[in-house]
């Protein structure tokens, strides 16, 4: 084993704790090698960008019937910016079932923005729980948490992978 193969040993050890400490430590000793950080940030309104909606209905296509889907709760967003246009990924949940935690179907919105504050949503979810392979895990629960990134595929129709949990 040469010195290299034993540092990538020993860095693999530690702990992610004393990891993180030393990066913190690292940065507020030298607070210009911190030019990674985002922000400051600034609240540029009191209400929430995306908010339920309780007017907006959906035909789920597992109950086959017209849903409040975003009637309850909006949140957990992802967004992307594509040709100066700012894309929201929101999960919404529906109003059915009980008050409780975990007792709502969770489908994913979209909103577009050109400055960030004001958006235009659509008025049907774009990804939800159906009759396909996949319904077993996601209904009833639904589909939650999206999160969108940007591959290097050069057709424009494939650039975009959308992860969520079910």
């Amino acid at each position: 084993m040469n010195d290299t193969g034993n540092l990538m040993r020993t860095s693999k050890s530690l702990p992610l704790s004393v990891t993180l400490l030393n990066i913190a430590l690292l940065s507020a000793v030298n607070p210009a090698s911190s030019n990674w950080q985002l922000g400051p940030f600034t609240r540029p309104t009191n209400a929430p960008i995306i908010a339920p909606n309780k007017a907006s209905l959906f035909t789920d296509p597992i109950a086959k019937t017209p849903i409040h889907w975003e009637a309850l709760h909006t949140f957990n967003p992802g967004a992307i910016v594509r040709d100066n246009k700012i894309y929201v990924l929101y999960r919404a949940e529906d109003d059915t079932g009980k008050m409780l935690i975990g007792e709502h179907t969770s489908r994913l919105g979209l909103a577009t923005s050109t400055d960030g504050i004001i958006f235009t949503r659509l008025p049907e979810p774009i990804f939800y729980p159906s009759n396909d392979a996949q319904q077993s895990r996601e209904w009833p629960g639904g589909v939650e948490d999206p999160r969108v990134v940007e591959s290097e595929d050069s057709n424009r129709d494939q650039r975009y992978v959308l992860t969520y949990t079910q």
